[in-house]
This record gives structure tokens, sequence and C-alpha cells, in this order.
């Protein structure tokens, strides 16, 4: 994967990936459950990381976990909730 910009979205969701569930992400746009690389403690794992990094709740009263196959999705979802890296 070309590297994202430091500091930018995608790389700071990749960092979190790797970081909270030691997972090397392929790519940003690998579907990371299709993959068997995120289930669903995982999951929860993750979102708590988001919320932590980005000072930030999800709105999650529409749980989608299509916001979550890819880092590409991930930096949408919050990109349309309004968070910014």
């Amino acid at each position: 994967m070309p590297d994202a910009p430091p500091g930018s979205v995608i790389a700071q969701l990749t960092d979190l990936v790797r970081d909270q569930l030691g997972v090397d992400v392929p790519s940003s746009d690998t579907d990371l459950v299709a993959a068997g690389l995120l289930d669903s403690l995982a999951l929860v794992t993750l979102i708590v990381g988001i919320e932590d990094t980005f000072g930030c709740r999800l709105p999650l009263d529409d749980f989608d976990v299509d916001r979550f196959r890819s880092v590409e999705a991930m930096a949408a979802f919050l990109a349309e909730a309004g968070v910014t890296g």
C-alpha cells in the first residue's frame, strides 16, 4: 500500500489497527472482516480505540459493520461524523 501522508486519518487508522489489534493492514481498501482480520471482539476494541484516538463518540445507533470493513470505510465514516485527524 502506498504510504498515506503522516497524520492523515488513513495513516492514523492503519496505525491504530496495527497497534490495537496486532493486524498489519495490507491496503486501505482491504476488507478486514472478509479477510478474517477483524472479528466482533476486535471490532469493539477498534471502536474504543478510534474514539480515544480521535477524541469523539461515534454515532452507533444505526450500527453497520460495513463502516468498519476497511480503513477507507472507517475514514469515510469518520468524515461523515465530522471527525478529522
